[in-house]
């Protein structure tokens, strides 16, 4: 793959940070191969782990917040230092343009397309690699939405504090796409290997995640079921506050809920649900879909209902 970029393009960006992140991406890519020749073979190497090829991998305290919240595009906030709701001793706080589930496939995509190539490294793909994994078509429309979501994932800052971790940067540490060829240009902070430790990161199937395109509470009560082998009942509000829900009405969240799970139960992602009129607590068994493939859980999660 020819990996030249022209400096050309990144002249043409208006904006003069912008600019200069471009021209400095451009540079390092043209100096990559050479600067990877020369790193002595003694050097400790930071990677993702080798994730099988049928799944993607979220982490655990990402899963269990609203930091990819169940909201559709147009109803994003731009947030300052925003605290969001979280699990357990963990507290994010965010700036930058509020991040939503279709962000969060985009950043799971690009972690396993980047699981080969040392962490702090230049990884190159193509834009339609990208779409083809994400399972979206080729058209402008999909080209544009996946611009704006890898800006948004590189522009917002997020700090991580938790048990043993305290992570401060953006998840998408620099990016750039040449323009001629429709090739993304992306590195991922070396610290963003925390979030993948044994226990701390879940890996989803792929085929039932993109089943549930477009469903955003659906996919939100995915990915945080999935990090737990055995759910715990929790709260109707609970869940509300944690998927960042933006519904002002509990008995219209309520509604959103139960379709969520009858799409969750069809999607084969829980064996059954119910919620718990007197109490609003929401039980429920995922069946088959536990497996060792699939389930890496935090030690550290509550024994008791959450409310």
């Amino acid at each position: 793959m020819d990996t030249q970029l022209d400096l050309s393009i990144a002249a043409t960006i208006k904006d003069p940070d912008l600019r200069a992140s471009a021209e400095r991406l451009a540079l390092a890519l043209q100096s990559a191969p050479l600067a990877e020749q020369s790193t002595p073979s003694s050097a400790k190497i930071i990677q993702f782990p080798l994730f099988p090829q049928e799944t993607r991998p979220v982490s655990n305290d990402m899963a269990r917040s609203a930091l990819f919240s169940c909201v559709q595009g147009k109803k994003r906030r731009w947030l300052k230092n925003a605290v969001l709701a979280t699990v357990g001793d963990v507290r994010i706080e965010f700036t930058g343009e509020q991040l939503n589930q279709d962000d969060c496939d985009t950043l799971m995509q690009l972690i396993f397309m980047a699981r080969n190539k040392p962490l702090g490294q230049f990884v190159v793909v193509s834009a339609y690699a990208v779409l083809k994994g994400l399972g979206r078509k080729h058209g402008g429309h999909d080209h544009e939405q996946l611009r704006q979501e890898i800006e948004r994932l590189t522009k917002g800052s997020v700090a991580v504090r938790g048990e043993g971790l305290n992570y401060v940067g953006h998840l998408i540490d620099e990016s750039m796409q040449d323009l001629r060829t429709r090739r993304w240009l992306y590195r991922f902070n070396v610290n963003m290997r925390v979030f993948f430790g044994l226990d701390n990161y879940t890996l989803i199937d792929w085929e039932r995640r993109k089943n549930l395109k477009r469903k955003d509470l659906a996919r939100w009560l995915q990915l945080y079921w999935s990090t737990h082998s055995k759910p715990f009942p929790v709260s109707v509000d609970y869940l509300r506050e944690k998927s960042g829900s933006q519904t002002a009405e509990l008995r219209e969240f309520r509604r959103m809920l139960r379709r969520a799970l009858n799409d969750l139960a069809n999607n084969g992602d829980v064996a059954e649900w119910k919620i718990d009129k007197p109490s609003d607590l929401v039980y429920v068994n995922r069946g088959k879909a536990t497996s060792k493939a699939q389930v890496r859980h935090l030690s550290r999660k509550p024994k008791t209902a959450a409310k």
